[in-house]
């Protein structure tokens, strides 16, 4: 059929630009007001022809979309289409129903093929917006439909050009991606003010003004919701009715309990619409490690490398060779949930510190999900306080896993776990029964209560706990293992960090399971530890995390290195001889302490395979002279020295580029190395976000002439991730560097105690910088010498002073 044909068609029966779609929520706020008029922005520029709206499922996508949509229906915000279509897509297209849907629309008959409607829309001005997107879509293979071309592209009939945009939405950050978005917008979650308006559109604003008790209850409840439209649509809904504080109430604990059963219609229209996020998640490991996070409490920032060791321990992560490959494959698990709207990554204080949170109703959801849908509701029993505790009741049997991480009173967690075995005088007992916790796979006790007064409660336990493979203690006041442990056959991961044990059992080597064990002291104490060579008997073990506290004798590491198992390890080296067996083993995160009689410390040396398995190093209180940069940490994040007396300088030969050595290294603090002189090494490394120095009474300048014009002549830019620098005690700082410097993304600089500082380094870019704030000693700020008087004005908008003098 020709194109006439269909033009005779269109004409007589001529379709309309853009049909309303009715929505059930009136649009207000900044947000959603701020959204529109980026889209509007983005429909009358030329470069712009595709557009991605994603956020987490509920967030509010369809309601941006359908207001585009409707936005054209007075004919004042038309900007120069002739068709407005809008289709929803969804999770499993049918593209045969949705190529008859844009024939409806064109006018065109319900038989028209894919080729009638790319013949038709090839030479009109269209806009197609796509609902729900949820892989990519081939617009001229799927619907007919023409690819959206720049303006500077469309060259079609010798200068003829045709407005085509699509603008979709999706969960999925990839998804943008995928479909070559040329600008994209996250749907946030709403802010209180805007939060409360949406909420009372679907509750009833009447009864909630009527009386002061119910309106207080109903902010409570809305703040449940945590910003997401769906949550305050479905629960505002469920509320409609309420008349009572009582029943507010009700609500209000039923949100708390997450026992989402007692709500009608909250479970069907709330989780199971989450759901299918989750669902489509590419693999069962993503959706076990999205599973895992809930049992963070509500609202918790969760340190990224604590939820990586979690996924490790729990084997999730597993296929690896060295601990850097493990961790590389959690960021890409972080990267997949946080790309579809389950995870969210969360700025640390610090810029070295990573964080991830998940949004409280996502993590009700997740729960809901454990709980099989809420059939199940003791499968899981997670929480923080001893209210938490209160809503588990009834029995154990199908306890898989039991998660408590905060501070409790009055030993109630010990109470809970060993209620059943506490006889009429109030005393312990070991009955001859059958296990209390028969499934009980996992036990994560990070809190202050248990142990606190009765620590004979595993004792009593731990022969109830037949199927347990994961025990974690760490930050409890335990002092001590009971020799009990050694029942516990199965166990494959075992987590005493942040405790008071200074001996283990030798009970322990029972553990013939057991994978990862973790005992990590504090950062700053260390101490030695009894029975430590117990843990060369265990023939599983392949991660062993003993940073902070002690290092096993060279004889233990040997016997381990001969068992080849070892992927990890991390300890302590207060001896030479340990310090070169370091060469032979994959270490993880070393901690130097006190090594002396030696003049170099070569990097190469610290672990095997070119150290790239090292993740974290500290070194305090040696006594060499230099240290040499000779071997390639390529997964170096954190980099400590403290106290190095004699440290005169950090060198490197010269076929070695510091910033190839150190391709990920994040966290660098120099402190009380009182001979050293320079920090050139640090100047271009590509991740570097946050640099301390202090206590360097040597260091003249933090950078030597010599070495910036030396690496000046590669290219390569300086500081270029550097969020947070911080100088301390350096009486002789004169300058940080005597040419001006790039800092692209510095936001956070504190200097103190530095009395002949006169000048800082700063290029004029500077004044471009997203800076937070700027600590300065006053006598310090005052004294300041500026060649260019405008990066002044613009620092002291940000600028805090201490108050106390210089010091010489």
């Amino acid at each position: 059929m020709e194109h006439d044909a269909f033009k005779e068609i269109a004409e007589a029966q001529p379709p309309k630009a853009v049909l309303e779609i009715a929505t059930s929520v009136s649009v207000v706020g900044n947000t959603i007001k701020l959204n529109l008029e980026k889209i509007r922005g983005y429909l009358v520029d030329d470069n712009v022809s595709m557009v991605g709206i994603w956020g987490m499922g509920g967030v509010g996508k369809t309601t941006l979309l359908n207001e585009i949509n409707n936005s054209f229906l007075g004919g004042d915000t038309n900007t120069g289409f002739k068709y407005v279509i809008s289709l929803v897509v969804s999770k499993e297209p049918q593209f045969e129903k949705l190529k008859n849907e844009i024939s409806k629309r064109l006018g065109l008959p319900s038989d028209s093929e894919k080729s009638d409607i790319f013949e038709f829309l090839k030479k009109e001005d269209f806009l197609l917006l796509l609902d729900d997107i949820w892989k990519r879509v081939d617009l001229p293979e799927a619907l007919g439909i023409p690819l959206p071309l720049h303006q500077s592209q469309n060259s079609e009939n010798r200068g003829q050009r045709y407005k085509r945009k699509v603008i979709f939405t999706t969960r999925d950050d990839d998804i943008c991606a995928h479909m070559i978005a040329h600008k994209k917008i996250k749907v946030e979650c709403l802010d209180g003010e805007e939060a409360w308006h949406l909420f009372k559109q679907f509750a009833n604003e009447d009864i909630i003004n009527s009386n002061a008790i119910i309106k207080q209850l109903a902010m409570k409840v809305m703040m449940k919701c945590s910003g997401l439209p769906l949550a305050l649509k479905v629960i505002g809904r469920a509320t409609s009715n309420m008349k009572t504080p009582e029943e507010w109430r009700h609500m209000l604990r039923s949100l708390i309990k997450m026992d989402v059963r007692t709500v009608t219609g909250i479970e069907e229209s709330l989780f199971h619409n989450l759901k299918i996020s989750y669902d489509n998640l590419v693999s069962d490991t993503l959706r076990e490690c999205f599973l895992c996070c809930a049992q963070w409490h509500e609202d918790a920032r969760i340190p990224v490398s604590d939820l990586i060791e979690q996924w490790i321990g729990c084997g999730l992560i597993s296929d690896f060779g060295k601990m850097g490959e493990a961790f590389d494959e959690g960021y890409s698990l972080i990267a997949k949930l946080n790309e579809a709207c389950l995870l969210e990554f969360n700025d640390g204080i610090f810029p070295d510190e990573d964080y991830v949170k998940l949004h409280d109703v996502i993590r009700d959801m997740a729960l809901w999900i454990v709980s099989e849908c809420g059939k199940k509701k003791n499968k899981w029993i997670v929480g923080e306080s001893d209210g938490d505790l209160r809503q588990f009741s009834g029995n154990w049997l199908g306890t898989e896993l039991i998660s408590f991480k905060g501070i409790l009173s009055n030993n109630s967690l010990t109470k809970f776990l060993s209620d059943q075995n506490i006889d009429e005088k109030g005393q312990l007992s070991v009955a001859a029964t059958s296990p209390k916790y028969p499934n009980l796979q996992s036990l994560f006790m990070n809190c202050y209560d248990i142990f606190a007064k009765r620590p004979e409660v595993f004792i009593n336990i731990f022969p109830h706990m037949p199927s347990l493979t994961h025990l974690n203690l760490s930050g409890t006041p335990i002092a001590g293992l009971p020799k009990e442990i050694r029942v516990l056959v199965n166990l494959q991961y075992l987590n005493i960090s942040s405790t008071k044990i200074q001996s283990l059992p030798s009970e322990l080597k029972e553990l013939k399971e057991l994978k990862y064990f973790f005992f990590r002291g504090e950062h700053f104490v260390y101490q030695k530890v009894d029975g430590l060579a117990t843990i060369s008997m265990l023939p599983k073990l392949q991660v062993l995390d003993l940073f902070g506290n002690t290092c096993l004798e060279a004889s233990d590491l040997r016997l381990l290195m001969d068992r080849n198992r070892i992927k990890a390890i991390s300890l302590v080296v207060d001896s030479v001889e340990i310090l070169g067996l370091l060469k032979h083993l994959p270490t993880w995160k070393i901690r130097l302490h006190r090594l002396q009689n030696m003049h170099t410390l070569q990097l190469c040396d610290l672990s095997y395979k070119h150290g790239e398995g090292l993740m974290v190093l500290r070194i305090n209180h040696c006594g060499f002279e230099e240290l040499l940069i000779n071997g390639s940490v390529v997964n170096l994040k954190h980099f400590h020295l403290f106290g190095l007396k004699k440290l005169k300088k950090i060198s490197w030969p010269t076929e070695i580029v510091p910033s190839e050595c150190f391709q990920r290294l994040t966290f660098v603090e120099i402190h009380y190395c009182e001979f050293l002189r320079s920090l050139s090494w640090v100047l271009h490394l590509p991740c570097l976000r946050r640099l301390e120095v202090e206590g360097c009474s040597a260091m003249e300048e933090l950078i030597d002439p010599a070495d910036q014009m030396q690496q000046a002549s590669s290219g390569l830019s300086t500081f270029p991730s550097l969020q947070y620098l911080k100088i301390r005690q350096m009486p002789n700082l004169v300058s940080l560097c005597t040419c001006p410097l790039d800092f692209p993304i510095l936001s956070k600089l504190q200097l103190e105690l530095c009395p002949k500082l006169k000048k800082l380094p700063f290029k004029s870019s500077i004044v471009n910088n997203n800076f937070k704030d700027l600590t300065v000693s006053e006598d310090l700020w005052e004294s300041l010498e500026w060649e260019d008087t405008t990066i002044r004005s613009h620092l002291i908008k940000f600028l805090i002073t201490l108050g106390f003098m210089e010091i010489d």
